[in-house]
Formats: structure tokens, sequence, C-alpha cells
């Protein structure tokens, strides 16, 4: 599962987002994808976020089970 956490980002990048993932309340989106997906999204956020803050959590096989990674 990813999780992707979105604030003072331009609403076309959150659009983009929600062909992927659900957004469960502003600005927070979820949904299960393939690790490509994850990271092509995650591309989109850093080129299209203008300034913004961008959160990404995923399950991983490591001690907490998660990773994460935000700009």
């Amino acid at each position: 599962m990813v999780v992707m956490i979105l604030e003072r980002v331009p609403r076309g990048l959150r659009g983009e987002l929600s062909s992927w993932m659900v957004e469960v309340q502003p600005g927070v989106f979820v949904g299960k994808m393939s690790a490509l997906v994850r990271d092509l999204l995650w591309e989109k956020c850093v080129l299209k976020g203008a300034g913004g803050k961008c959160c990404q959590i995923w399950n991983t096989d490591n001690e907490q089970g998660l990773s994460l990674i935000h700009i």
C-alpha cells in the first residue's frame, strides 16, 4: 500500500494522483500499485509540487514494515 500526503500543491497534481489513488481526505491519497508506478507518481510530485510539501509512505520488507520520503 502507498500513502501520499500533499500540502499546498497545485490542484492539477491532486487530479493526476486521483487517477491512480483514492483521496480519502483533502491531500491524503491511498492506493495499491507497483513500485514502478509509485516511483513515477513521486517524480510527478517532485516536478509539479511547486514549493508545496509531499510525503510518500509505502510498505516494504524492513523492521518497521514501511519506508518514507518527503520534500
